[in-house]
């Protein structure tokens, strides 16, 4: 058995990190480790934060009962090294610190600092750069890694980008796990409660709506849509980061008011699984980007990904058989793949299961890469 401090948000933080963290600890608890998850009683101050709220609706689950703390507040920095100290006489054998945004980066550097000699330290890094990058972040980019350090990441375009910035610790890839908890829902039922049509192609946007995401692009590509052939509708599902005002529009001058369903919230666990169950493709049109926990997602109901050429969304989806790849703020070339999905277009259902097993197994090889951390330490 081995002791691990995981750093970043959990439940009741909500939020595709929060959930990354909750397979992190499954994975470790079921393979007998002790864990412990240090997380923030402020994350991001109001000024900074887009949406209604930072707090997850649903109940904790079961598999963070009684391991989460949340001593750290992103603009406190006596909490920053209060946590570094607290981690630091628990004695873990491994720290991993969840890293998306170079606003936490003087917190996570704190606290690293901290624990730097008696633990090994290793990132999860989701995004090398931060997906708007309007602000120059300059030195809180790479402020924190070290070289004997190893960074996690979900995509070889992150690796890339860790490179770039001259980060020089030892980079381990890994696919992009799949949530601990998936809502089985069925299809039957979730059509009836959601008023989609038996016969409906759906195509489903799933998650936190911001510019990069392109879902303007996803509407013009619907609008390119040919009037006859087989009935279809769109779910916009997802709590939107910014003003949808000009897609409201946009929806209205193409006439698409009473195909294209926006359900503008944030989606409780609970309800998940109807609109995958109900979407016949998962559409990404994102872009720019680094990767989504929305493509494992689709794999884990089975569904096929439409995405585009950014980031590492291309490393997750396999051409033709789990899903289908075109150019970013491309609508015409993403207008004629819903066109072939709407005709029927079939993709392997082998591929799709294989592509659900891999990304399954996802935070079960991130703690088995931990385990080998611990096995052969990356510094003396």
């Amino acid at each position: 058995m081995s002791r691990f401090a995981l750093v970043g948000p959990i439940h009741p933080l909500r939020g595709g990190i929060a959930q990354h963290s909750a397979g992190i600890v499954a994975a470790a608890r079921a393979r007998g480790h002790d864990v412990h998850v240090f997380s923030y009683r402020r994350q991001y101050p109001k000024l900074l934060f887009p949406g209604r709220t930072q707090l997850d609706p649903d109940a904790p689950p079961p598999e963070v009962a009684g391991l989460t703390t949340a001593p750290i507040d992103s603009l406190r920095p006596s909490t920053w090294w209060e946590t570094g100290g607290a981690i630091r006489d628990r004695h873990p054998d491994v720290v991993l610190l969840q890293r998306w945004h170079p606003f936490f980066a003087p917190a996570l550097a704190t606290i690293a600092g901290r624990v730097r000699g008696a633990s090994r330290v290793a990132w999860m890094v989701h995004n090398a750069r931060p997906h708007e990058d309007r602000v120059p972040w300059g030195r809180l980019r790479t402020l924190g890694y070290r070289g004997e350090d190893v960074c996690f990441v979900h995509a070889a375009a992150e690796e890339e980008a860790l490179r770039a910035l001259g980060v020089g610790c030892e980079v381990r890839r890994l696919a992009m796990p799949a949530p601990a908890t998936v809502a089985v829902a069925d299809e039957a039922r979730a059509r009836r409660r959601l008023g989609v049509e038996e016969d409906e192609v759906v195509f489903l946007f799933f998650g936190h709506v911001r510019a990069y995401k392109g879902v303007d692009v996803l509407v013009d590509a619907l609008s390119r849509l040919e009037p006859a052939g087989p009935r279809w509708r769109a779910i916009i599902a997802g709590e939107w980061y910014v003003d949808r005002s000009s897609v409201d529009e946009a929806l209205a001058r193409a006439g698409l008011g009473a195909r294209v369903h926006v359900d503008d919230r944030f989606v409780p666990l609970a309800e998940v699984g109807d609109y995958f169950a109900v979407a016949t493709a998962v559409v990404l049109p994102y872009r720019s980007g680094t990767q989504s926990a929305v493509v494992p997602l689709a794999y884990a109901y089975g569904r096929p990904v439409v995405t585009t050429r950014v980031g590492g969304l291309p490393e997750a989806v396999l051409e033709g058989e789990t899903g289908l790849i075109v150019p970013p703020d491309d609508a015409a070339s993403l207008a004629s793949a819903l066109e072939s999905i709407r005709a029927g277009r079939r993709f392997a259902a082998e591929a799709l299961a294989l592509a659900r097993a891999r990304t399954a197994h996802s935070s079960v090889a991130l703690v088995e890469a931990l385990e080998a951390i611990v096995r052969a330490p990356v510094f003396s």
